[in-house]
């Protein structure tokens, strides 16, 4: 959603652990993984807002078995460098495409965006069309929260929206690190439109929604609202010759965290001709 889905769920504080490789890209140090294990398979892994690398773990090993597989901290997030100016979804697939210029990735990719990482995956792919094979994004970014909140209650739209960007700031002042986080929300926030398959043209594209209640006290987390936003997804995914759409009960936000095997599985119909 334009704003961050995960503002309604919870954000993961990152453990202390041992970082890995790392690229300099312009005058950021971006801390990577890859493996490769594959000629012709290729995978991108981009998270979600407030997450590093480390958010792929349930799904990264299995589908980097018979892949070359890349995931990554973006700017900001864990052990890569520290935010220096405000960044948008543009700007990071940009980062994304410099990154795999730097390992020597030309084939085309298939780009696993969460959350906000899949409002970065349709920028990169409007961006490089030749180098993207597919698109995998679980629970994405998308716009049109004041619609969703409106179709319930528009009587509450300013006072849920302020009370949304407001929490989500506090959670940021509370990381090690909330430079990347800030400038993430503030980036989900702003009203600018997406790349639509006008933009982005005719690849694979699944999408996989969770509808489920996130139990707090917002009406953007409700069922009724997760229902709505699952709709909009669908009318969007469906606008792409081969799109797909699957929603899942069984999940919130973290899909590939509830039900990794819900994402491998998919994320291997995209290798199918």
């Amino acid at each position: 959603m334009r704003h961050c889905i995960l503002i309604v769920s919870f954000i993961l504080f990152g453990c202390a652990r041992e970082p890995y490789q790392f690229a300099s890209i312009d005058t950021y140090s971006l801390e990577y993984q890859i493996t490769r294990n594959s000629k012709t398979c290729f995978a991108l892994f981009e998270a979600g807002a407030g997450f590093d690398l480390e958010t792929f773990d349930p799904i990264f090993s299995q589908i980097s078995q018979s892949c070359t597989a890349i995931r990554y901290s973006r700017v900001g997030q864990g052990k890569s460098s520290k935010l220096s100016t405000e960044l948008s979804a543009k700007n990071y697939a940009e980062i994304a495409k410099k990154l795999l210029d730097h390992l020597h990735i030309e084939q085309p990719v298939i780009f696993v965006g969460h959350s906000y990482g899949g409002m970065i995956a349709r920028n990169f792919a409007q961006l490089y069309p030749l180098h993207t094979k597919a698109l995998l994004l679980i629970d994405p970014g998308t716009k049109g929260v004041s619609e969703i909140i409106a179709m319930i209650d528009p009587n509450i739209v300013d006072k849920e929206i302020a009370l949304l960007k407001d929490l989500g700031n506090r959670m940021a002042e509370e990381r090690l690190r909330p430079d990347g986080l800030h400038n993430e929300l503030r980036d989900l926030w702003l009203e600018y439109p997406l790349p639509d398959f006008a933009e982005i043209g005719d690849i694979k594209v699944t999408v996989i929604a969770s509808v489920q209640d996130r139990g707090d006290d917002f009406v953007l987390g409700t069922l009724d609202a997760m229902e709505i936003r699952a709709n909009m997804l669908e009318a969007w995914v469906n606008e792409f010759p081969h799109g797909r759409f699957l929603s899942t009960i069984k999940s919130g936000h973290f899909i590939h965290v509830d039900e990794p095997e819900l994402v491998i599985a998919e994320f291997q119909k995209l290798l199918m001709p």
